[in-house]
């Protein structure tokens, strides 16, 4: 599984494509920000992701230990 990785640009900015054949972890003591819509994979969450706008996991599956907050 990969980890995400997010990008900096300019310190203030990061982009990601919306749709991604990788299987996502958000490792725990970690959170994450997803912009939608997105379609991943596959996601396993055990720290803290929140998503702004759609997310859809695709053919994998979708693990949450930690927390999911999608608005």
């Amino acid at each position: 599984m990969s980890t995400l990785t997010v990008n900096t640009v300019d310190s203030k900015k990061f982009q990601m494509n919306e749709t991604t054949s990788d299987d996502v972890t958000i490792p725990s003591a970690k959170s994450a920000l997803m912009v939608g819509p997105v379609t991943i994979n596959s996601l396993t969450v055990k720290g803290n992701l929140n998503v702004i706008d759609t997310l859809t996991v695709s053919t994998g599956n979708l693990t949450i230990t930690g927390y999911l907050r999608i608005s």
